[in-house]
């Protein structure tokens, strides 16, 4: 009876598993785009900008996600910033996530070869070529493995959504167990789901960790 309640309620899980690919893609893209701007401010420009996206990185990755959620989810509206329950928690999410992105593309760029940087003031690039075309280039060959790993549990983050009531995968499950009382097996087949789309981010991850190596 408790697998069959699974078997009946899987159309409904993968509706949820569905938005949560959504808010997924979401955060991915939109840390991806801050973190990758923010950490190149922080590694090659002016040293007020780094102070300020500094403390940003270290606050952020100290808080719990689930924190920010609440924040973004209870005190905007206090503000007079009233958000959906689907758009706070994906912005929160995103600047959660970007602030890791800002870390890893930040070193990623101080670690290229001060010698390729050299050769290129040589010809004479400018500043702003040398980072378009020889910096972050090398900077996202070095960090794209740790990327990808953050993605993937920008991927499972997603389910701390469900605690403001945005309908996503987790919250699902919860409506389906309460319906069915099959808690074990409704949250098994929630785990493979969840295993489904994060187990071939993690074998790209490490794809690129084997393939992107500097000789």
């Amino acid at each position: 009876m408790a697998m069959s309640a699974l078997v009946e309620s899987l159309p409904y899980l993968l509706q949820g598993a569905a938005v949560t690919l959504q808010l997924a893609v979401f955060t991915v893209v939109a840390s991806f785009g801050l973190g990758t701007v923010l950490g190149a401010i922080a590694a090659v420009g002016p040293r007020f900008a780094s102070r300020i996206i500094t403390p940003y990185i270290y606050v952020v990755r100290g808080v719990p996600v689930l924190v920010l959620i609440f924040l973004a989810y209870f005190a905007l509206p206090k503000l007079g910033v009233a958000l959906p329950p689907t758009f706070a928690a994906a912005i929160a999410l995103a600047l959660y996530f970007a602030a890791f992105v800002t870390d890893i593309v930040r070193g990623a760029i101080l670690a290229v070869p001060k010698l390729q940087v050299e050769a290129a003031k040589s010809i004479g690039m400018m500043p702003g070529q040398i980072l378009r075309k020889v910096q972050l280039p090398l900077a996202l060959r070095l960090a794209a493995p740790p990327l990808v790993t953050n993605a993937s549990i920008a991927v499972k983050s997603t389910s701390y959504a469900s605690i403001v009531g945005v309908w996503e995968l987790t919250y699902a499950s919860r409506e389906v167990v309460e319906r069915t009382l099959a808690a074990f097996e409704v949250f098994f087949g929630v785990m493979l789901i969840y295993f489904a789309i994060c187990y071939p981010i993690s074998l790209f991850a490490s794809h690129l960790q084997h393939k992107l190596k500097f000789d």
